[in-house]
C-alpha cells in the first residue's frame, strides 16, 4: 500500500490548459493579427515569424486575465496559446504556398500561374488543368472567390486540411516517443519557450529584467530593420533599408578571389542569438557544411566548368540567387541524400529505439497524449489514402501506386528527418518533394505535377514544451482541432478582402510583385522536359553514402551532432550559417565571463525576449500599415 501511495505521490499531474480564456485569446490572435501578417507578406515576398503574434498574446492576456477576471492565468494556459496561436494562422492557404512545397493550397498563386508571363514563356499556361486554377478569365479580372469555377479548388482543399491536421497529429506523436520519450534528445529551443512563459506568467521580477532588456534590445532593432523601411514605403512610397534585409551581400568582393562562391552575414539579431542555444557542435556543424557548398563547393564548380551554374554564374551574382541556382543544378540532390541519413542511420545504428518506440505506442493511452494506437492509425491511414485516390481521379496517367507512395510513406521518412533536426536545435528541410519524385520516375504528363501532396508539419518540439511545463498534450491537439478550420475561414474573409482592395501581384502588394516570378518559373522548370537534368538518382545515393558514414565515425568518435548540423548547413544560406556560429561563439564567450551556470539560466530568455521584441514591433508596424494602407486604397 505504501508502495502505491508513494508512485502516486511521485507521478506528474499534467495541467488543464485549454479553457475559455486560451480560447479567447487564440481567436483574439485571429481576428487582430491575420490580416496584419497576411499584409505584410504581400509587402515583403515573405511570410512574418510566427513568434510576432506568440509573444503578443501572452503578454496581453496575462494582463487582461489579472484585470477583467480577477485571476492569474495559469502556465498550462499560456503555453496552449504560445503554441496553438502560431499555428492558428491560415491565411496563406488562400495567397501561395510555402517555399518548396508546391503542392500545398495558395489559391491566387494558382491562379496566377494561370496567367504568368513566365508559364506563357515556357508553354504551360494553357496546360495548367481545371482542378488546379479556375479556367474563366472573369475570375482574375474581378478578384474574387465566389465563383463556381473555385468548387473543385474548393474540394481538394478541405481534403488537405483534414488531412493535414490527422497526419500531422498522428506523426508528431510517433516522432515524440522516438526522439523524446526514446532516444530523449534535447530539443534545445524548447527551453527558451518555457523559461519565458514561466518568466512572465510567474512574474519573476530578476528573471523579467533580462527578459525585459532584451525585448528593448529587439524591439529597436525590429524597428530599424523591418517597420521603418515598410513606413517609408507605404507613406511615403520611397524604398529605403537601413539595414540591409536578410543580410549583407559581400558576393562582389568574394568573387574577385574565389569566382562562384557566396559570402555574407545574416543582419536579423535572432538569427546570431539563435547561436546561444544550440550545442556548439551543431553551429560548427552549420557552418562547415555551408562553407562546403556554397564557397568551395560553388568555386569549383565555376572554376572546372561543371554543371549549368557556371554558365550562368556572372560576376556580383547576389548570394540569393547564387544559392537558388546552385541548389537547382548541383547541390538539392546530394541534400537529400545526405539529410535522409540524417534521419534512418541513427536509427539503423539503435534499432531498439525504434522497436520500444513502437511497442511504447500500445500504452499510449495512459500516457500524456491520453489516445488509442488504433485511433492513430485510423487517423493517418483514412485521410492520406483518401488524398491519394483523389490525386489518382485528378491525374490518372500516374499509377496509384506512386501517389501512396507520395502521401503516406514520404511523409513519415520526412518527419524522421526533419524532427532529428529539431531534437539537436537544427533545421533539416526537403523542399520540392513532389517534384523530385516525380522527375525520378520520368513522368511526361502535366496533370499529376498540380495534384495536392500531403507534406507534415513537425511540431514535435511543441510536445516537449508540453512535458516541461506539466500542460495536457490532449488539450493542446484539442485546440488545434478546433482553431485551425476557423484560421481557415477567416484567412479566406482576410484575402479576398485584400485581393478586392487591389490586383495582386500589383505595384499595391510589391513583395509577391518580385518574388512569385521566381516561384513561377520554379515551378515552370521542373515541368519542362529540359529539367530532368536537374534530379538525378545516383546524387541522391552519393548524398545519402556520404552521410551514412560521416555520421557512423561521428557517433563512434562523439561528434554525431556536428554532421546532423552539417546537414542544417547545406540546405542554409551562407550568411544565416555564419551568423549562428557568430551566435555560439559569443555565447562561449559570455559564458567563461559570466559563469555557465548564469548563462544556462538565462541565454533562453535572452533568445526569446529578442523574438519577443521584434514580434511586438512588428505587430505594432504591419497594423499601422494596413490602416494607412487601406485608407489610400480604392476597391477597383
Amino acid at each position: 500500500m505504501k508502495d502505491q501511495v508513494s508512485i502516486m505521490t511521485t507521478q506528474p499531474i499534467f495541467q488543464k490548459g485549454l479553457t475559455w480564456r486560451s480560447m479567447l485569446a487564440l481567436l483574439y490572435v485571429l481576428f487582430v493579427f491575420q490580416s496584419a501578417f497576411a499584409y505584410l507578406h504581400l509587402m515583403t515576398g515573405s511570410a512574418p515569424a510566427e513568434s510576432a503574434i506568440q509573444w503578443a498574446a501572452i503578454l496581453l492576456f496575462v494582463e487582461l486575465s489579472a484585470v477583467f477576471a480577477g485571476t492569474q492565468l495559469s502556465l498550462a494556459e499560456a503555453i496552449v496559446i504560445y503554441l496553438a496561436s502560431g499555428r492558428a494562422i491560415r491565411y496563406s492557404w488562400f495567397l501561395a504556398p510555402p517555399t518548396g512545397n508546391l503542392s500545398h493550397p495558395g489559391w491566387i498563386y494558382q491562379l496566377y500561374l494561370r496567367y504568368s508571363p513566365i508559364s506563357k514563356a515556357l508553354g504551360i499556361a494553357d496546360k495548367i488543368p481545371w482542378f488546379y486554377a479556375p479556367i474563366s478569365s472573369d475570375i482574375w479580372i474581378m478578384r474574387t472567390f465566389l465563383h463556381p469555377e473555385w468548387t473543385p479548388v474548393v474540394v481538394w482543399t478541405i481534403v488537405y486540411f483534414i488531412v493535414s491536421i490527422c497526419g500531422n497529429v498522428v506523426l508528431n506523436i510517433l516522432t515524440y516517443n522516438i526522439y523524446v520519450v526514446m532516444e530523449k534528445l534535447p530539443f534545445p529551443l524548447a527551453y527558451p519557450i518555457v523559461d519565458s512563459v514561466k518568466t512572465i506568467v510567474e512574474r519573476d521580477w530578476r528573471k523579467m529584467t533580462v527578459l525585459g532588456g532584451a525585448t528593448a534590445v529587439g524591439m529597436v532593432y525590429g524597428l530599424f530593420l523591418y517597420i521603418l523601411p515598410l513606413l517609408f514605403k507605404v507613406l511615403r512610397n520611397v524604398s529605403m533599408s537601413i539595414i540591409p534585409i536578410p543580410w549583407i551581400d559581400w558576393n562582389t568582393l568574394i568573387h574577385g578571389v574565389l569566382p562562384g562562391a557566396s559570402l555574407g552575414i545574416a543582419t536579423d539579431i535572432a538569427v546570431i542569438a539563435l547561436g546561444f542555444i544550440i550545442p556548439f557542435q551543431v553551429a560548427l556543424g552549420l557552418l562547415i557544411g555551408s562553407i562546403a557548398l556554397y564557397i568551395v563547393g560553388n568555386h569549383l564548380l565555376v572554376n572546372y566548368g561543371l554543371t549549368g551554374f557556371s554558365q550562368e554564374y556572372t560576376f556580383g551574382m547576389s548570394i540569393a540567387t547564387a544559392w537558388q541556382r546552385s541548389m537547382l543544378w548541383a547541390w538539392a540532390m546530394p541534400t537529400v541524400g545526405f539529410s535522409l541519413a540524417m534521419g534512418v542511420i541513427p536509427l539503423l545504428l539503435h534499432p531498439s529505439i525504434i522497436i520500444k518506440a513502437i511497442k511504447s505506442l500500445k500504452a499510449l493511452k495512459e500516457t500524456p497524449i491520453e489516445i488509442s494506437p488504433w485511433l492513430l492509425l485510423i487517423l493517418y491511414l483514412i485521410p492520406t489514402l483518401t488524398i491519394a485516390i483523389m490525386d489518382y481521379w485528378f491525374a490518372p496517367d500516374m499509377p496509384i501506386p506512386f501517389y501512396i507512395l507520395l502521401n503516406v510513406l514520404w511523409p513519415f521518412l520526412l518527419m524522421i528527418v526533419t524532427v532529428r533536426g529539431q531534437g539537436l536545435g537544427v533545421g533539416i528541410s526537403i523542399p520540392y518533394v513532389r517534384e523530385m519524385t516525380f522527375k525520378a520516375i520520368g513522368y511526361r504528363g502535366i496533370d499529376a505535377w498540380f495534384v495536392p501532396i500531403y507534406l507534415p508539419a513537425a511540431w514535435t518540439t511543441d510536445l516537449k514544451v508540453c512535458d516541461m511545463t506539466l500542460t495536457k498534450h490532449k488539450d493542446f491537439i484539442l485546440s488545434l482541432f478546433i482553431i485551425s478550420p476557423i484560421g481557415l475561414l477567416f484567412g479566406f474573409l482576410t484575402l479576398q478582402s485584400l485581393w478586392s482592395l487591389a490586383p495582386i501581384p500589383s505595384s499595391e502588394y510589391p513583395g509577391v510583385l518580385y518574388s512569385w516570378p521566381i516561384e513561377a518559373t520554379m515551378q515552370s522548370l521542373f515541368i519542362s522536359p529540359q529539367a530532368a537534368e536537374f534530379f538525378r538518382v545516383d546524387r541522391i545515393l552519393y548524398g545519402f553514402i556520404a552521410g551514412s558514414i560521416l555520421y557512423t565515425i561521428g557517433e563512434r568518435l562523439g561528434f554525431a551532432p556536428l554532421i546532423v548540423g552539417m546537414a542544417g548547413g547545406l540546405s542554409s544560406a551562407i550568411p544565416t550559417a555564419i551568423s549562428t556560429f557568430i551566435g555560439a561563439v559569443i555565447g562561449t564567450v559570455i559564458s567563461r565571463a559570466v559563469g555557465s551556470e548564469w548563462w544556462r539560466m538565462y541565454r533562453g530568455l535572452i533568445f526569446a525576449g529578442i523574438l519577443l521584441g521584434e514580434g511586438l514591433i512588428i505587430s505594432v508596424g504591419t497594423g499601422l500599415a494596413v490602416i494607412v494602407r487601406s485608407m489610400w486604397s480604392a476597391p477597383y
